[in-house]
C-alpha cells in the first residue's frame, strides 16, 4: 500500500462569480477562468474546516475559517463579501485543489469576532460534493 501525506486543508481562496469568466464540471473536475485572480482568504493556519452533509439528495457544504487582523478595513471587505455570491478554492487534505460552490449553487459567507478573530463561514447547497480543479 502506498504511503500518502495527510493535512488540514489550506490555502483557501475566494472567488465572487463576477469574477468567473468560465465555469464548467466535467464529471468530478472543474474547470475554471478568472477575470483577475482568487482572492486569498488569508486563514490562520490550521482553521480551515471543510463539512458536507446531506439533506433530501441535497449536500450542505460549510467552510470555516478564522481570520486574524480584526480591524474596520477587513470588516468592510467582509462585508462586501457577504452580499456576494462566491465560489471557494482551497487544497484538501490530500494535497488536491478542490472547488465549492458553483455559478448554480453559489456559496454565501458570513462572520462574528470572537476571541480576537473574525470566524468566516462559506455555506450553501449542491448536488455534487466539491469538484477536483483542472490543470
Amino acid at each position: 500500500m502506498n504511503r500518502s501525506t495527510v493535512s488540514t486543508c489550506h490555502s483557501l481562496k475566494i472567488i465572487p462569480l463576477a469574477r468567473l469568466s468560465r465555469f464548467a464540471r466535467i464529471q468530478s473536475r472543474v474547470i475554471i477562468m478568472l477575470l483577475g485572480e482568487a482572492i486569498d482568504a488569508e486563514a490562520v493556519p490550521g482553521t480551515v474546516k471543510i463539512s458536507t452533509t446531506t439533506d433530501n439528495g441535497k449536500l450542505k457544504k460549510k467552510i470555516t475559517f478564522e481570520r486574524s487582523d480584526v480591524s474596520e478595513s477587513v470588516a468592510d471587505t467582509l462585508e462586501g463579501y457577504k452580499v456576494s455570491r462566491l465560489v471557494a478554492v482551497y487544497i484538501d487534505e490530500y494535497g488536491k485543489q478542490r472547488v465549492s460552490g458553483s455559478p448554480d449553487w453559489p456559496l454565501t459567507l458570513d462572520y462574528i469576532t470572537e476571541g480576537g478573530v473574525f470566524i468566516v463561514t462559506l455555506q450553501g447547497e449542491d448536488v455534487h460534493p466539491d469538484g477536483f480543479l483542472a490543470d
